[in-house]
């Protein structure tokens, strides 16, 4: 009995100093707010909100999972007070939004509405490329239909997990004027199946009293499920489900935000241009955060390299005293790169390196393209049009399709066809059918399955007409 207790008693130590350990520096480098910096929706609001200044409102959103189960998940989206009309609204996908960023004040302060997911669970990180990302695509369907919601100034901000989903749905979709990413994970192979277990090895390997990667340890297992998804690393899922097999289909403006020192989503994954050979020296020596070169198919390479040279603008840009400040830079191309040199990876880090401070100002970005409108920022691209086809036809990877369930369902084959007319047709609105066309025929003539995807096209354009 004694040698139990005496176990018993162990256990409760190691436990407690394990606990003390990583909670303690987790709180030092995302001090008090934890899901704000984690989900990196922008710096603390100086100015608050009254409620009297905002409407909210809870949106029931239904959705086919994998399984053929039909799931419901909720939004909350929020609105000026005084909001009349169609208004703008920024989509933060996969995570929560927080009503104590300087973003969420500024959105809101400039007339425009803001929604996301209500009631996130820690869960939800397993189902980031199935379950999780059907649902953030039937919200975003939900907002673009609903009254009173602008669908010519959608735009999205996402991070980390978010920035995944913000990228798939870019890439995914038309619609969008505009998309920030910041820190997103764009190689799911890489991260939740290479790295995130590499790293969890050092955490195995770390002394009692010294948990050597706290953020990390802390967020991988959230993940690991995905593994249990994809079971076979040779799996073409893999590449179906990471936003660097669509790289080149990016139809609207997107700006990506990422860290040199970044330990949870390494930058290598966006651009191999900046990335350190090795550690700050907390962790062993030539352990870093690269891709390497066996990886299946495509998942070596990096989003730059798959990119369309042409509507791709990569720059570095240095720390004055560790902090990040001033507007976010963009350009005219449809993907812009900021990487923010702040050094190599640490163990003490997380999205950045342990002292780095601050952020960009997203506002002139978001106002620019607001101001522009979906008429003047949206370009057609081969590649978004062939993935359009592709799901109206049935046979999207990212979105498999469900017949025979609920066709009033999002996930079910007939919701996906409305979909693809109606976003389509929102360009047509725009231009012209004829100009759509033209671009059409480019794209068929890239296609492996020209005569399939031609008589999708047509029985689409009959639709429209």
């Amino acid at each position: 009995m004694k040698k139990l207790l005496w176990v018993i008693l162990c256990v409760f130590v190691f436990c407690c100093v394990f606990g003390l350990s990583a909670f303690s520096k987790f709180k030092d480098i995302f001090g008090e707010d934890l899901v704000a910096a984690f989900t990196l929706q922008g710096n603390d609001a100086i100015e608050t909100l009254s409620d009297d200044e905002i409407q909210k409102e809870i949106i029931d959103i239904k959705y086919i999972k994998a399984n053929g189960e039909i799931g419901t998940r909720q939004i909350v989206l929020y609105k000026p007070a005084n909001a009349q009309g169609d208004v703008p609204v920024i989509f933060v996908p996969h995570y929560a939004v927080d009503e104590n960023t300087a973003d969420f004040v500024a959105y809101i302060k400039n007339g425009w509405a803001a929604a996301s997911p209500y009631n996130v669970k820690n869960e939800y990180n397993g189902i980031l490329a199935t379950d999780d990302l059907v649902f953030n695509n039937a919200a975003l369907y939900t907002l673009r239909t609903m009254n009173g919601i602008d669908k010519q100034r959608i735009a999205m901000v996402g991070g980390s997990a978010g920035g995944y989903t913000t990228l798939m749905l870019s890439q995914l979709h038309m619609g969008t004027v505009a998309s920030i990413a910041n820190a997103p994970i764009a190689n799911i192979y890489f991260n939740a199946h290479v790295y995130f277990p590499k790293a969890d090895e050092i955490n195995r390997n770390s002394g009692l009293l010294d948990f050597r990667m706290p953020v990390q340890g802390m967020i991988s297992k959230s993940f690991q499920p995905i593994n249990n998804i994809l079971t076979d690393e040779n799996d073409p899922l893999w590449e179906a489900l990471s936003p660097v097999s669509m790289a080149k289909a990016f139809s609207s403006p997107v700006v990506i935000n990422h860290h040199t020192a970044d330990i949870l989503v390494p930058v290598d994954q966006i651009t191999k241009k900046y990335t350190y050979d090795d550690n700050d020296g907390t962790l062993p020596k030539g352990f870093n955060a690269s891709l390497e070169d066996n990886y299946p198919g495509i998942l070596s390479s990096s989003l730059e390299e798959l990119a369309d040279p042409n509507e791709l603008s990569v720059n570095k840009y240095e720390l004055e005293n560790n902090v990040v400040t001033g507007e976010m830079p963009y350009s005219e191309k449809l993907l812009t790169i900021n990487v923010i040199d702040d050094g190599p990876i640490s163990a003490k880090g997380s999205h950045s390196a342990p002292t780095t401070t601050g952020g960009f100002d997203t506002m002139p970005y978001l106002k620019d393209r607001m101001d522009k409108t979906l008429r003047n920022t949206e370009k057609l691209v081969p590649e978004k049009l062939l993935l359009l086809l592709e799901r109206y036809a049935g046979n999207s990877k990212q979105l498999p399709a469900h017949k025979g369930i609920d066709d009033t369902v999002y996930g079910s084959l007939a919701i996906y066809q409305k979909e693809v007319v109606d976003e389509l047709s929102t360009w047509v609105e725009n231009h012209s059918l004829e100009e759509m066309d033209s671009a059409m025929q480019e794209a068929l003539s890239i296609s492996t399955d020209k005569e399939q995807y031609t008589k999708v096209w047509n029985e689409i354009k009959a639709r429209m007409e």
